[in-house]
């Protein structure tokens, strides 16, 4: 009898087969669970960091546009710039507006005066594309390219007359010796592209202050 009673007790210490998978089942749903979780919180972590870039891009591609055009000016001292705004349009309708303008900005040339040229490149073969600036000190310099908004598909541009008190907007300014009151910079993007906020509202700056 003692040994019986032995034997069942040693049986008791142990685990039966049952038990051993029913475990490791349990264990191997944890395990999954808890890899699921990691993964979800990587990925919030990853679409926070994007997020955090792309406005902050936003913000830089915007506070640089706003910069260069207030300190726009009729035409700098020794170049020959000159405020132009042409009103074009691309196929497909979309707005396809280049604006040329000097400006005593700081730009990543380094020098007193800067020529602006504000347009949309959509040559795949260039490095830059999208909204793009072309830099120069004098216009028969060599440009150097300065991409703003690559997810940019169009430009459309506005003016405000300085003579008119009317808020009545016009598509170009050519041929003109003054500055406009105020300029409308509109970057028009694919419909659902993840363009910043911050981008997505027109520009408008007051010019000549």
């Amino acid at each position: 009898m003692t040994g019986v009673g032995s034997s069942r007790m040693a049986g008791r210490d142990g685990f039966t087969l049952i038990e051993l998978i029913v475990g490791l089942t349990v264990s191997a749903l944890a395990l999954t669970a808890g890899f699921a979780a990691l993964s979800f919180v990587a990925d919030r972590a990853t679409q926070a960091e994007t997020a955090t870039v792309t406005a902050l891009e936003g913000v830089a591609a915007r506070e640089l546009l706003v910069d260069w055009l207030t300190g726009a000016r009729l035409q700098a001292p020794g170049n020959t710039g000159s405020f132009q705004g042409s009103d074009n349009e691309a196929l497909g309708g979309l707005a396809d507006d280049q604006l040329l303008f000097p400006t005593t900005a700081r730009t990543p040339l380094h020098v007193r005066n800067t020529v602006v040229r504000l347009y949309i490149d959509r040559d795949e073969e260039t490095p830059e594309t999208g909204l793009v600036a072309e830099l120069t000190e004098r216009l028969q310099d060599e440009p150097r390219r300065v991409e703003l908004v690559r997810e940019a598909v169009g430009l459309d541009l506005h003016y405000l007359p300085e003579s008119t008190d009317a808020f009545e907007w016009m598509p170009d300014w050519l041929g003109r010796n003054q500055l406009p009151k105020a300029i409308e910079l509109l970057i028009q993007v694919p419909r659902g592209d993840t363009l910043p906020p911050l981008l997505r509202y027109p520009i408008r700056v007051a010019l000549g202050r």
